[in-house]
C-alpha cells in the first residue's frame, strides 16, 4: 500500500494531471502523468511475490525462570533461484513491543541469522510472533508487509530459592520435631540384630536366627527420615496482594524443587490441580508459571492422601496463619506429617509452631534454613 509520501505523490499527480487537462498545460499533463506512472511501477515492484524463504526460530531456552537470560535466535534461508530484495524484519514480543531486524538482500541459498534477548522479569507464557517482513520501494512510495514464521512462545517460570530440606540430622526445630517422631516409626530397611527385650514387637522376631542362637532375636531397622512431601498452595485471593502471592508461588516451587532433589515423592496441589509422580518437578514449574488467585479454597485430600511409609511433611504457602485454607489445612493434616506453614502476606506472630515469614524472599530462604539448620543457617 501506498506510505505517506506515495499518498502524497498520488495528490499531486492526480491534481497535475486536472490542471494540465483543464487549462491545457502540457508541462502540467506530463508531470501529473510522470508521477503517477512512477507511483504505478512502485506498486509493482513492492507487490511483485518474495522469493521462498524458510524461517527457523529457536528460543534458548524454551522455559526460562525468572530473571535469567533468555534469546530468540532467528534464521532465514533464501531457497528459490532469485535474490531476496533488502526486508526489514519485526516480530511482536509480548505485549509492549518488540525487535527490529534488517535483513540484506540475499543470494539463492544464502542464510543469514539475527537474534534478540526475550524478557524474563514476569513468570507466565511469553507470546512471540508472527514475524513480519516489510519492504519498500527505492523512493518509499510503497510499502508491504508479509508473514514470514507464525506465532511462538517461551515460558517464563518462577525463579527458586535455594533452601535446606530438613532430615533426621537436622539441627533446627523441625529436625528435632522429625527425630521425635521417628522414635514411633518403623523403617523398613534392615540395620543390625540384638537380643529381644521385653515390650519388643514380637513381629520382629527373627525366628531363624533365633533358633540357631537358642534366644530370640529381633531385627533392628534403621530409622527412616521424611520419605513424602505434600506442597499445598493457597490461591485463594482474599489476604493477597500482587507481591505477597508472587512470594507465595516462588516458595511453592522451590520447596518442590528442593524436595524433588532429595529424592522425596513429593506432590503440589492446589484448587484444580494435583501433581505427583516422577515429573512432579518440571510439571509443577509449567503450571506455576500461569497459576493467578481464584476464590476457591484448596483441600489436599480430596484427591487422596500420598500412601507411603515413614514420616511426611506438609508445607502450605498462604498469606496468613488465620486463612480458610491455613485452618483446612491444619484440621486434615494427618498424624505422621509435620506442617510446616509459610505466609506471605503478614509477618506470623511470636512463638508460631514451625511458621515461616515470607514477606520478602529474603526472609523466607532464612526464616525456612533456621528452622531446618537451626544455627547452621546458609543463606546464598
Amino acid at each position: 500500500m501506498p506510505t505517506r509520501h506515495g499518498w502524497a505523490t498520488l495528490v499531486a499527480g492526480v491534481g497535475c494531471f486536472v490542471v494540465g487537462r483543464l487549462f491545457g498545460l502540457l508541462e502540467l499533463y506530463v508531470v501529473g502523468t510522470a508521477l503517477l506512472a512512477v507511483l504505478g511501477v512502485s506498486l509493482l515492484v513492492v507487490n511483485r511475490a518474495l522469493p521462498r524463504m524458510q524461517v527457523r526460530r529457536i528460543a534458548r531456552p524454551s522455559m526460562v525462570s525468572v530473571g535469567e537470560p533468555a534469546r530468540v535466535d532467528i534464521q532465514v534461508v533464501n531457497l528459490s533461484q532469485r535474490r531476496t530484495p533488502r526486508l526489514r524484519l519485526w516480530e511482536p514480543v509480548g505485549t509492549r513491543g518488540g525487535a527490529p531486524m534488517q535483513l540484506a538482500p540475499l543470494p539463492s541459498g544464502d542464510s543469514a541469522t539475527a537474534a534478540y534477548r526475550v524478557p524474563s522479569a514476569n513468570r507466565g507464557v511469553l507470546r512471540i510472533g508472527p514475524l513480519r517482513a516489510e519492504r519498500t520501494d527505492v523512493l518509499g512510495l510503497c510499502r508491504r508487509s508479509d508473514v514470514l514464521a507464525g506465532h511462538g512462545e517461551v515460558l517464563v517460570v518462577p525463579e527458586r530459592i535455594p533452601l535446606a530440606f530438613p532430615g533426621l540430622s537436622s539441627n533446627g526445630r523441625l529436625g528435632e520435631h522429625l527425630r521425635m517422631k521417628s522414635w514411633g516409626q518403623t523403617g523398613s530397611e534392615f540395620h543390625s540384630q540384638r537380643e529381644y527385650m521385653p515390650g519388643d514387637d514380637l513381629r520382629r522376631i527373627n525366628w531363624k536366627s533365633s533358633a540357631r542362637a537358642n534366644q530370640l532375636i529381633v531385627r533392628e531397622t534403621a530409622v527412616e527420615g521424611v520419605r513424602r512431601c505434600v506442597v499445598v498452595l493457597d490461591t485463594e485471593a482474599e489476604g493477597y496482594d500482587h507481591d505477597s502471592f508472587e512470594r507465595a508461588v516462588v516458595g511453592a516451587a522451590s520447596v518442590v524443587a528442593g524436595a524433588v532433589a532429595m529424592g522425596i515423592a513429593t506432590r503440589l496441589v492446589a484448587p484444580g490441580i494435583d501433581l505427583r509422580g516422577p515429573e512432579v518437578g518440571h510439571e509443577s514449574l509449567r503450571w506455576l508459571a500461569t497459576v493467578a488467585p481464584g476464590d476457591v479454597v484448596v483441600d489436599h485430600t480430596a484427591s487422596g492422601r500420598t500412601h507411603s511409609d515413614g514420616l511426611g511433611l506438609l508445607v502450605l504457602l498462604t498469606s496468613t496463619t488465620t486463612s480458610r485454607a491455613a485452618v483446612a489445612v491444619r484440621a486434615a493434616a494427618a498424624p505422621d506429617e509435620s506442617l510446616v506453614m509459610v505466609v506471605t502476606s503478614q509477618p506470623p506472630s511470636a512463638g508460631a509452631r514451625f511458621t515461616v515469614d515470607g514477606t520478602s524472599l529474603t526472609a523466607m530462604q532464612q526464616g525456612w534454613n533456621q528452622l531446618v539448620l537451626g544455627a547452621q543457617v546458609v543463606t546464598v
